[in-house]
């Protein structure tokens, strides 16, 4: 279960968080109802007596069959629910039982959250309301969110208290583990927690080889003006006398001058194990002490200029640790969670729900399902899958805060398994 729900997780919440940002606009039409039949408010399982309901699971549900159905398209087959891919259970089950972790997982941390005094408060609710215009811009306007939601099997109410949770679980990972909490960890603690884990923490100042846009190699000419560029700024470095003020100087430079893409998410560095980054940055980060400025140092993404953190006082590492503490706290609660099913849940089809659910899609974008028909590609499986990629990619946005920059960490295959454990901010 622990893997399952850190693919989920990892995956769908920043989906959640950026959209779910948009969930006070829309109609009342209820989609569940449109199409299983039964009103969103059906219970469909318990978890520690609380009810989850078809407003609860329906939108998991439809995002991992959107996450399968594309397969099925690229073979050029059908969509297939009951066909095992290699596997001993067919996979339409195995889509079930992902979606039912995720909601139970939003329903332990709900409670826990509610028992220990964590909730959503009105700055968030000031935070939330000033993102809502960009989200709705990026989305395409109200209409389009509008149809988008619908088409998740999601409504306005059950979106905005799904985005709740990430924030809420944000305050409640700050109170259990930050000083004074329950699970707070010492700067010594930290600091072996990192050398037992093989942990290196480090910031960098980065100066692109590459065309951020289309990935290719910027000319001679170019690139000898960014080696100058290097050289200069780890001149300012090297004249800072001070060890007390080297960081404060190295922040105000990488600031001003990286071309990391990733600086925006990870201010305060990067935390991490041998392999994650590219060997030439690891490396170099393995052979400063804390504190210690790496000279220039190229790798095939560009220059890059290392200041080693210590662990102990290192944000990075913290943040680090943290997740990996409330994934470990979490899963356990959900281990421990008592799950009691309905007759509704037990019978439950994913064959049965992705069909209703590609025919209500097409409903909602009547002119891409004629598109379709007209190029020949009626069946089930495509038609279905054309209708989930339209609204995916206007509802999905590129999101970095689950995971290492791209400018630094090497390509890992499945990014929700580096991603976040549990729900995130």
């Amino acid at each position: 279960m622990k893997k399952t729900m850190r693919r989920i997780l990892g995956g769908a919440l920043s989906l959640v968080m950026v959209a779910g940002l948009l969930s006070g606009c829309g109609s009342k039409e209820d989609p569940i109802e449109k199409v299983m039949g039964y009103p969103s408010s059906t219970v469909l399982f318990t978890v520690n007596g609380k009810d989850v309901t078809a407003r609860d699971y329906f939108f998991w549900l439809a995002q991992e069959c959107d996450q399968v159905a594309p397969y099925f398209s690229a073979m050029g087959t059908d969509v297939d629910w009951s066909t095992t891919m290699g596997g001993s259970t067919p996979v339409g089950d195995v889509m079930k039982q992902k979606a039912q972790s995720t909601a139970i997982m939003y329903s332990v941390v709900t409670a826990q959250a509610k028992e220990k005094g964590y909730e959503f408060t009105k700055d968030d609710q000031k935070d939330y309301d000033a993102e809502l215009a960009k989200a709705q811009e990026r989305l395409g306007g109200k209409e389009e969110y509008d149809k988008w939601l619908k088409s998740m099997c999601q409504t306005p109410e059950g979106f905005l208290e799904l985005s709740k949770v990430g924030v809420v679980y944000a305050h409640m990972t700050q109170g259990l583990c930050r000083e004074g909490g329950e699970y707070a960890i010492s700067k010594e603690e930290l600091a072996k927690y990192a050398q037992d884990e093989g942990i290196l923490c480090a910031k960098h100042i980065l100066l692109l080889t590459k065309d951020p846009t289309t990935g290719q190699t910027l000319s001679d000419e170019l690139k000898a003006e960014k080696k100058a560029k290097a050289d200069e700024l780890l001149a300012q470095l090297k004249a800072v006398t001070d060890p007390a003020q080297l960081e404060a100087k190295f922040d105000e430079l990488m600031n001003a001058n990286s071309e990391d893409t990733g600086l925006a998410t990870n201010p305060n560095g990067y935390a991490f194990t041998t392999g994650q980054m590219v060997e030439e940055f690891e490396t170099a980060t393995k052979n400063l002490q804390p504190g210690q400025v790496s000279d220039v140092v190229e790798s095939d993404y560009g220059y890059h200029i290392i200041l080693r953190l210590d662990p102990g006082t290192s944000e990075a590492l913290q943040v680090s640790w943290e997740t990996a503490k409330m994934n470990e706290v979490t899963t356990k609660w959900v281990e421990e969670a008592k799950v009691e099913t309905t007759e509704t849940y037990d019978n439950l089809s994913v064959d049965d729900f992705y069909t209703k659910l590609t025919e209500y899609r097409n409903s909602l974008y009547p002119t891409e399902s004629a598109q379709e028909e007209t190029s020949g590609q009626d069946s089930q499986g495509q038609s279905g899958t054309q209708g989930d990629t339209q609204t995916q990619d206007q509802g999905q946005t590129q999101d970095q805060d689950q995971q290492t920059s791209n400018d630094t960490a090497k390509d890992q295959e499945g990014g929700g398994e580096s991603g976040q454990d549990a729900p995130a901010e």
